[in-house]
């Protein structure tokens, strides 16, 4: 097969394996290599006093850190010019007569426009992911979320007199579920994941429950606790940002996994963990 090789392969590498697939734009190669001569990496020996970070990921921004940091959601494909642009491109693909070339050209613009947003945002996810890892830092906080889950349809409801169907809230829904697609919450996980493994620091996924309404001064949880980005607890009074509360206990969390106080493995099994680095995938 022919193509342009955009990136030479380096010597010593050997080919093991290749995928073929289309985007907009015309086709792609994508070659996985691996160097055999290059040793594995091991996580760095955590000691006794590891620096950890918690993650809260989140729609409003995209990731607050347990430090205080906060990484802003670009929305590239939910913010008003990105839907209207959408709006007006698909209308004029609709207007087309079907089987024409200038439908076939307008749909051809539809699909480069999915494919510039899709761009964007695996370039933000770089940068996040980027700007997690290479701080000065030991272990990484992720939540463990089910984001399939998340974006499950809402129950049928049905009236038991007549049988007809009940509003479940699935067209508000849909508005939410589109949010949690454009945040790309487990593409970003994934990045992180790899950064930190090339960077010999691991990576914990935490369970989130109650992370955003359980007080850090008594431990008390309770729904009325937040109230959109504030969190006052009603036990105790105690008040702070709650999305950056939530990544402090998500911190606290994983601190007691490495110091070993939970069921979780402690710091002599996460040091014992190894990470290959010897294959990397390159596109062509």
């Amino acid at each position: 097969m022919r193509f342009y090789n955009s990136r030479s392969i380096p010597s010593g590498f050997t080919i093991k394996a290749c995928t073929v697939r289309k985007r907009q734009n015309g086709w792609y190669v994508s070659i996985r290599i691996e160097d055999k001569s290059v040793p594995e990496y091991s996580p760095k020996a955590l000691g006794n006093n590891p620096k950890v970070i918690g993650c809260d990921l989140g729609l409003t921004k995209l990731v607050h850190l347990s430090d205080g940091y906060q990484i802003e959601n670009p929305r590239f494909s939910t913010n008003k010019k990105a839907k209207r642009t959408l709006k007006i491109r698909q209308r004029r693909v609709n207007r087309k007569t079907k089987g024409s070339k200038n439908r076939k050209k307008a749909v051809i613009r539809v699909s480069r426009f999915h494919q510039k947003i899709g761009d964007k945002r695996q370039a933000h996810q770089w940068k996040t992911a980027n700007l997690i890892v290479f701080r000065n830092i030991d272990v990484i906080a992720l939540e463990d979320l089910n984001i399939s889950g998340m974006m499950r349809r809402c129950k049928v409801k049905t009236d038991e007199e007549t049988g007809r169907f009940l509003k479940n809230g699935q067209s508000r829904k849909k508005g939410l579920n589109r949010a949690i697609s454009d945040a790309g919450w487990g593409d970003l996980g994934l990045k992180i994941e790899y950064l930190a493994a090339k960077q010999g620091k691991i990576v914990i996924k935490v369970n989130p429950k109650h992370s955003s309404q359980e007080c850090r001064s008594c431990g008390h949880i309770d729904k009325s606790n937040r109230d959109g980005e504030k969190f006052i607890c009603v036990e105790c009074g105690y008040h702070e940002h709650a999305d950056i509360g939530a990544a402090k206990t998500i911190r606290d969390r994983a601190s007691k996994m490495v110091r070993g106080d939970s069921a979780k493995p402690g710091v002599e099994h996460l040091n014992a963990q190894k990470i290959s680095a010897r294959t990397c995938v390159q596109t062509c």
